[in-house]
């Protein structure tokens, strides 16, 4: 069992909170609304999200159920990202400014077949933890809001966000970052228990290779340096490196493709490379040995092949994410403690991962990632499960955390307090 303290100020934050009548009525709301959140969980999961794709259907789904809610000035940004706002006691420019989100989209094609089957308590269907159950407790934390008329002090920013998998490349949540320079706090919400608090960010970076050559028949024109050849002499080099355990960092060739035919010397192939660590520094040097490994494995075909005709490779770097961490007893992770206690729930300090949290992470906002309740598995599988039972903490949690940072109007004062970014 974790040791942890959390301070005088928030544990009164907390107390206060939770002998409001209103507090507690929204409370039994959410136990009371569990049915109708996991129906509105079953149908969200029937519209297709792949990346890149979510404005077509889940986007405007999103919203028009913000509307319908009781959020004020919903709208649809340039991102596809539905968002909608709870305005604070002075109005709609009230700090702070606290955003709860849960992203929209999945890993799975638009042409996936998508059926919610029910078995033994769990329900089945692509995508329907990952993350369609966090867009629903975003929903049933606005409801709740609603029902009980809790007035916060700041403003509460309620969004569905774009492209969070990795082929979105973050773009939904970058895009709330870099826009909204008012916002002051970030929370977000995938898939796991309602004890998950995970208050730390795993840098990354990808790299998509594409080697070229002249190409060939494997007889008539052998000996040509080939493109396969090369990267497989690459991959065999990278797989030999040994990054350090402490910090983690790892490495992964994850795809690779190409090539016409068995009797065909390739003209191209790519191959892609993730990396991560929790050090920005350690992420850095692995970035360098990896480019050069693969440069060296270029000019290594090109010198046993004896011919004036070479291959080249280009690197294309994408989905980058910035790591980033804050203090154990930061008062975000202090709130996100009391708050899953408060529920009845032991916290469960997650290490460091890759979410949503990296992006406000990264520019030093305070940032966390919690559970949405109940239990998913097999999450990026046409076999993802999840089982809803007693799912109703995630959102009684994440109503309170929000509550206990932006403040309740005439109960307490925020917790959270205005953000400022490093110029």
């Amino acid at each position: 069992m974790q040791t942890y303290t959390v301070s005088q100020d928030v544990a009164s934050v907390f107390s206060a909170l939770l002998a409001d009548k209103r507090v507690q009525n929204a409370l039994e709301f959410l136990k009371k609304d569990h049915d109708f959140r996991i129906d509105e969980i079953k149908e969200m999961v029937l519209l297709h999200g792949e990346s890149y794709k979510e404005h077509l259907l889940r986007s405007p789904m999103f919203k028009a159920k913000l509307e319908q809610y009781g959020a004020k000035d919903c709208v649809i940004d340039a991102e596809g990202n539905a968002m909608g706002y709870v305005y604070g006691s002075a109005g709609p420019s009230a700090r702070p400014k606290i955003l709860l989100e849960g992203h929209l989209d999945t890993v799975f094609s638009e042409d996936t077949p998508l059926q919610v089957v029910e078995k033994d308590g769990r329900l089945y269907c692509p995508g329907i933890c990952d993350n369609t159950a966090g867009m629903g407790l975003v929903l049933a934390v606005l409801r709740a809001l609603k029902h009980a008329e809790l007035t916060p002090v700041g403003t509460i920013m309620l969004a569905g966000t774009t492209g969070e998998e990795a082929k979105g490349q973050s773009r939904g949540i970058r895009a709330l970052v870099r826009d909204h320079l008012d916002m002051d706090a970030a929370i977000s919400i995938e898939r796991g228990d309602t004890d998950r608090i995970t208050r730390g960010a795993v840098a990354v970076k990808r790299y998509e290779f594409t080697f070229s050559g002249p190409g060939g028949h494997s007889w008539n024109a052998f000996g040509l340096p080939s493109p396969i050849h090369a990267m497989g002499a690459a991959i065999a080099k990278i797989s030999r490196l040994t990054p350090p355990a402490s910090p983690k960092t790892t490495f992964n060739v994850g795809v690779v493709g190409g090539g016409a035919s068995v009797n065909s010397i390739a003209d191209s192939c790519t191959m892609h490379v993730d990396m991560r660590s929790m050090s920005q520094d350690e992420l850095a040097k692995l970035d360098a040995q990896i480019l050069a490994l693969v440069d060296q494995a270029v000019a290594e075909e090109n010198l046993f092949r004896a011919t004036e005709q070479r291959i080249s490779v280009a690197s294309r770097a994408y989905g980058a994410k910035p790591g980033g961490d804050q203090p154990l007893d930061a008062v975000i992770v202090q709130a996100a403690y009391a708050a899953t206690t408060a529920v009845g729930v032991e916290p469960t300090l997650n290490p460091p991962a890759s979410t949503n949290t990296n992006i406000p992470l990264g520019v030093g906002m305070p940032a966390l990632c919690i559970g949405c309740g109940g239990v998913g598995k097999e999450n990026h599988s046409l076999n993802e499960w999840y089982d809803p039972a007693n799912s109703y903490t995630g959102p009684q949690k994440a109503l309170l955390l929000i509550l206990a940072l932006a403040g309740l109007d005439s109960v307490t004062k925020p917790l959270m307090g205005k953000f400022t970014r490093k110029s």
